[in-house]
């Protein structure tokens, strides 16, 4: 019951932090962009590394120079070429080490799901974020208290912008992706 509760709470937050950046014309939030990432070969720890095609939309909104909110979305192909996706609400660091090159570090509530591998998947026990109790549903779900991501921006000199990403998983997966801000 205080799970349930805990969880509850959480998605109430992260539903906030997308209404603010979405929705909200704050006086804060005068500069927003988006960020459109692709998902390619991502790694189980000690396993494998594994080809898991998606897309990631994030919209930011800046608070100051170094620091604002991040909103996302991603759908993708997991390890066992099922859908999953997640939404992500959170803070980021933005840190300028060089005139054309940034680091965000960033963390905050992330809800995850994706098809039910106990339907799917022969010979599953359960996994650390999904949970090892048998679930019959179409889809799995979890809520992470702090998610987040590591993220490197490169300021091209024609005015573009790439960006290579890491979702650090611990100690599951580490999940890369690369892709353009606008």
């Amino acid at each position: 019951m205080r799970r349930n509760l805990f969880v509850k709470k959480g998605i109430i937050f992260l539903l906030s932090i997308f209404y603010f950046t979405f929705y909200s014309n704050s006086v804060f939030s005068a500069l927003k962009e988006y960020n459109v990432r692709f998902y390619g070969y991502s790694h189980h720890l000690d396993v494998d590394w594994f080809f898991h095609p998606g897309v990631q939309i994030d919209r930011d909104v800046f608070l100051n120079d170094w620091f604002l909110l991040r909103t996302s979305i991603a759908t993708y192909r997991d390890s066992g070429n099922l859908l999953a996706g997640f939404f992500h609400g959170g803070f980021r660091f933005n840190l300028r080490k060089f005139q054309r090159f940034h680091i965000r570090l960033g963390f905050g509530p992330t809800f995850i799901w994706r098809q039910n591998w106990w339907v799917h998947k022969q010979d599953y026990d359960g996994s650390t974020f999904y949970g090892e109790t048998y679930q019959s549903g179409n889809f799995e779900r979890a809520f992470v208290w702090v998610g987040g991501d590591i993220e490197l921006e490169w300021k091209l000199k024609s005015g573009k912008r790439l960006i290579f990403a890491c979702i650090p998983g611990y100690p599951v997966i580490i999940a890369n992706s690369i892709g353009f801000r606008f």
